[in-house]
């Protein structure tokens, strides 16, 4: 007979962290926070942390790096391919979500006694610290039981995140999601010259995680599916010569392409005109001609033509 304690050790051989809520505690709480997710039928939810590691490599002439959290391979298939593990000695239907699902994996994680809600707006775990992937599975399966753990912490008065924040999307008490650096810089829209200035990286943002106390000597576990695999950094005339097939091709089971290349490309530009790194200009024309996606076409060819009057600028004190 299935129980909390025997489900929390099958699910343990592939997660680092693992809370087993009743369903319907997730769904009441949900309700009170006037969070909107779907009715769920099955009884048993599975909250669970998978710890990825705190890596850093820097943008070169020729490569662009995108957050440390889509090093190694893709985390969503990482923690699907995991949960089916586990599943495979459980008789009971189940689904699953992983990142890009309209549950509230956070709320849950909370619950499930994962960590607690950070002012950064990340679940921080007393061993993991903000550094690990959230997974949610529920098992139609009804126990007599939950296993969760209890934490007893919080950021307290800390605001190291708050002050951090490039663009002021964190606030006390408050989190403005449309300036997120990590939200607009994966949004399909046409940028402000604000964000311009302020993006720093190829796909997401890293500050509020690496500015933060709790994640001191944190990050130190590596999972096999999380080792570098060379595609960490993005070399940049593949991102401007390489057709879309042949991108995902040469970049399979890497995170940043869930949202496809033209997102790469678009933060690519930003970046080129951030470090006045004019040598891909041609390159950047020839996609345009070929690339009219609104918002795409809108940011790079304003920022296309600010590359080039830096570099008649150059020409020009070079001669």
């Amino acid at each position: 007979m299935m129980n909390a304690k025997r489900l929390y050790d099958h699910f343990k051989t592939q997660f680092d962290a693992v809370g087993i809520i009743k369903t319907q505690d997730y769904l009441d709480e949900a309700t009170k926070m006037n969070r909107e997710v779907p009715k769920e039928t099955y009884p048993t939810m599975v909250v669970l942390g998978l710890a990825y590691p705190f890596r850093m490599l820097k943008h070169s002439q020729t490569h662009l790096v995108p957050s440390f959290y889509t090093f190694g391979s893709d985390y969503h298939q990482v923690l699907k391919h995991r949960i089916e593990i586990v599943m495979q000695a459980i008789p009971y239907p189940y689904h699953m979500g992983v990142d890009n699902h309209p549950h509230d994996e956070r709320l849950a994680a909370v619950l499930g006694g994962l960590g607690f809600f950070g002012k950064n707006q990340l679940i921080i775990h007393p061993d993991l610290g903000s550094y690990m992937f959230l997974g949610l599975v529920f098992i139609d399966v009804l126990l007599d039981d939950t296993l969760n753990l209890k934490i007893d912490d919080d950021c307290g008065t800390c605001h190291k995140c708050i002050d951090a924040c490039p663009t002021q999307a964190l606030e006390e008490g408050m989190y403005h999601v449309e300036k997120c650096m990590s939200y607009f810089n994966q949004a399909k829209k046409h940028l402000t010259d604000e964000e311009v200035e302020a993006n720093y990286s190829l796909f997401g943002c890293d500050i509020c995680q690496m500015v933060c106390p709790k994640n001191i000597k944190k990050g130190a576990i590596v999972h096999p599916e999380f080792e570098l695999s060379g595609k960490e950094m993005v070399s940049i005339m593949d991102l401007f010569q390489d057709s879309e097939k042949a991108f995902k091709k040469k970049y399979d089971h890497m995170a940043y392409l869930w949202k496809g290349k033209t997102i790469l490309m678009r933060n690519a530009v930003m970046l080129l005109y951030r470090f006045k790194n004019t040598h891909y200009n041609d390159m950047i024309a020839r996609v345009l001609k070929n690339n009219q996606t609104p918002w795409f076409a809108q940011t790079t060819k304003r920022l296309l033509e600010k590359l080039k009057q830096i570099q008649a600028d150059d020409t020009q004190h070079s001669s």
